[in-house]
């Protein structure tokens, strides 16, 4: 180590410790003060989760983005792979335990070490606030007596999110977790107005519950720093208002599972920095907006209803529109609307430029999906599984 890294330990919160907390995290802090410098913020941040809490690394990493957690230098494109390289270290190096792959061998599951979150609660005691919500509460917070910038509420079923937080200027995250919570206009209105610096927004810690988000009020537009809003399981959710548009930092929107949602933001064009966008299971959406046409950032797309016919071009997002969206990777889901194929529109997608694609999944009703396939000229080898649509058939609606 050199002077200065030495010098940074001696300074520490190692020699604060008493006799109990010396002998169980000393060993620790030396790990982590052993980790590179970049690296520390992320496993730090891991105490806004609570404790044997599944996490998810793809969301997690997500996470640490929203909050900027890499060096000025590795800002080039490459930004969830590196973030991804750092959680990586933090694994091989014992941070987190019970890993759950996927079948590709792809961790999705895993979790911290009583002890290890301990030893980072213990650090970010004055960053990380944690607070619960139950009926016996009025619906009121303050944490106004704390210097938190990351606050995580749990919310008892059948309770309601506070209609007031005070102390909420500097907030950077809120995370809530809870089964079947109400969540009020009103409330959010009064949360969006204070919480201006507020970086990530994520009103579903676990993916498998459902929430009571029945309105987003338009102030949401104030949150101009905001990159990572998740609304998941948001069953109850009729309407996104254009208040969203504003949101030029957001990099991360997930509508998962809002059944009920009924119109996507047309202006959502202005939203130049947006990588990720869920909408699997909005069931009640009628069409997606032209304007995600132009939102050259997007890496995933799930899915995403297009128009075949070259109809209402001005309004609804054609497959067309895909030609600039070069970023996209993984697999794509398009529901293809038109009974009739403009083959010059499909051409237009040129969906042979986006390298990163693996397969294209087609979900279709009127439309002969044969004609889409060979108007889109795309290799052989490249995987296209194409399903027919039943009527009613609420999954491609």
């Amino acid at each position: 180590k050199s002077k200065d890294e030495w010098q940074q330990i001696l300074n520490s919160e190692i020699w604060k410790l008493n006799v109990a907390q010396e002998y169980i995290f000393t060993p620790l802090l030396l790990s982590y003060y052993d980790l590179p410098s970049q690296i520390r913020p992320c496993l730090l941040y891991c105490a806004i989760f609570p404790k044997d809490f599944a996490i998810q690394p793809a969301k997690l990493i997500k996470h640490w983005m929203a909050h900027g957690y890499l060096s000025s230098n590795e800002n080039s494109g490459m930004e969830e792979e590196k973030v991804g390289e750092y959680f990586n270290y933090l694994a091989s190096c014992s941070f987190f335990q019970d890993f759950k792959k996927d079948r590709h061998g792809n961790i999705n599951r895993c979790k911290m070490h009583d002890m290890v979150h301990d030893f980072v609660q213990y650090l970010t005691r004055e960053e990380i606030l944690a607070a619960e919500v139950d009926s016996s509460e009025n619906v009121r917070m303050d944490v106004s007596s704390k210097k938190s910038h990351h606050l995580r509420v749990k919310i008892g079923k059948g309770d309601q999110f506070p209609v007031s937080i005070k102390g909420i200027e500097k907030l950077r995250s809120l995370v809530v977790h809870g089964d079947e919570y109400d969540v009020t206009g009103e409330a959010l209105a009064a949360f969006f107005k204070g919480a201006k610096c507020l970086r990530l927004l994520d009103f579903a810690m676990e993916w498998y519950v459902h929430r009571k988000v029945k309105e987003i009020p338009n102030e949401i537009g104030k949150l101009i720093h905001l990159r990572y809003l998740n609304l998941s399981g948001s069953d109850n959710l009729k309407e996104l208002p254009e208040g969203v548009c504003e949101l030029h930092n957001l990099q991360y929107l997930n509508l998962w599972y809002c059944a009920d949602l009924e119109k996507l933001p047309d202006g959502m064009g202005k939203l130049i920095n947006l990588r990720y966008f869920n909408s699997t299971y909005c069931f009640g959406l009628q069409y997606y907006p032209k304007g995600i046409g132009r939102l050259t950032s997007l890496r995933e797309l799930i899915p995403v209803r297009a128009r075949v016919d070259g109809k209402d071009a001005a309004k609804e997002f054609s497959v067309g529109d895909l030609e600039n969206l070069d970023l996209l990777r993984g697999y794509l889901n398009i529901k293809l609307v038109g009974n009739v194929v403009d083959v010059e529109e499909v051409r237009r997608a040129k969906l042979h430029n986006k390298i990163h694609l693996d397969s294209l999944h087609l979900f279709y009703g009127e439309t002969n999906p044969n004609d889409v396939i060979q108007a889109l000229n795309l290799p052989p080898s490249f995987d296209i599984p194409v399903v027919k649509a039943s009527v009613g058939d609420r999954y491609i609606r």
